[in-house]
């Protein structure tokens, strides 16, 4: 029986990233689809866009070391004023004031320095916050947006996921009954490929003038737009090809737990061959098990042939080598 995939207007594509990536620009692009205002713009100098960040931390920092200066200099009371040192008259409260003043300044004294490493970790902090910024803007054509496609193209990539992941989720897959490694392999990249097709051809569609001058720049659009539909009908066969493969794994998935079933059962005939063995004859009894037994070799070939039949639609899907569309 033909299993039908869900249709791909309830299905909404995601973002592809190309498979390809290093571990940790993977993340980074990650990272940038969670927070797209923190990583949106292009590139810019790490320093300008760091520098801007520290105006007000280090005039803290250079408050703080001020103080440190001015209460060092300053001297509210001294019995034997030095030359050059500010000092107040003395009189009541001078002792005290002096106390505070000489608390203070060794207070700044320590917070300064302190102050300065924390803007030095700020600095390094931000500055490699730039940089990251800026490696996501280089790395942002190696990830492909729903938002940069069309309706037709949206359309054809969430259908590309959903046959990918009707493959990877099958019970035929996870146990290895096909080729596990390959799919691993192939099918992200057929849907980077897809994605990235599709993309361009987006592109290509928002670059057509809306009002042609002329019936000479009609035409011209008119051939134009045929070539882009040619292509897009190319890409469409790719995906074709996907689903007819996730189709032939959905098929043999329910000849595969539809054989499960029947060897549960026939794994349990010897306690039902002793039952009705007690209650019949034993030549009926000894029929009935081996036809459980005949049907759950019938279940098995057709298990077989459905397992030959996704290998084959794989062979069509997932080409050792990549195709143009």
């Amino acid at each position: 029986m033909k299993k039908n995939l869900p249709s791909s207007q309830r299905l909404a594509a995601v973002a592809v990233m190309d498979p390809g990536l290093a571990g940790r620009d993977r993340a980074l692009l990650e990272r940038a689809e969670r927070h797209p205002r923190s990583y949106s713009g292009g590139e810019m100098s790490v320093w300008w866009a760091t520098a801007p960040r520290l105006v007000r931390p280090g005039a803290v920092v250079v408050g703080l070391a001020g103080g440190a200066w001015v209460t060092g200099e300053f001297e509210w009371h001294d019995p034997n004023a030095h030359e050059g040192r500010a000092t107040a008259p003395m009189d009541g409260v001078g002792p005290s004031l002096q106390g505070v003043l000489d608390a203070l300044h060794s207070a700044l004294t320590y917070a300064w320095p302190l102050g300065v490493g924390a803007l030095a970790l700020l600095a390094a902090a931000y500055a490699t916050d730039a940089a990251a910024r800026n490696k996501a803007a280089r790395l942002k054509d190696r990830r492909v947006r729903p938002t940069e496609l069309g309706d037709d193209a949206r359309t054809l990539l969430a259908r590309a996921q959903q046959a990918k992941k009707a493959v990877l989720t099958s019970a035929v897959h996870r146990f290895d009954l096909i080729d596990r490694q390959r799919n691993e392999v192939s099918l992200p990249r057929q849907e980077w490929e897809i994605a990235e097709a599709l993309r361009e051809y987006t592109r290509l569609v928002k670059a057509e003038p809306a009002n042609p001058r002329s019936g000479r720049v009609a035409a011209l659009l008119d051939t134009r737009r045929r070539a882009l539909r040619a292509s897009l009908d190319g890409i469409a066969r790719r995906v074709k090809a996907l689903e007819a493969y996730a189709e032939q794994v959905a098929q043999a998935d329910d000849r595969y737990r539809e054989l499960q079933q029947i060897q549960a059962l026939t794994d349990g005939s010897g306690d039902v061959l002793d039952f009705l063995a007690r209650t019949v004859r034993d030549d009926f009894a000894v029929a009935e098990i081996e036809g459980m037994t005949g049907e759950a070799a019938a279940v098995a070939d057709a298990f077989t042939m459905a397992l030959e039949s996704a290998k084959e639609a794989a062979v069509i899907a997932l080409p050792t080598r990549t195709i143009a569309a």
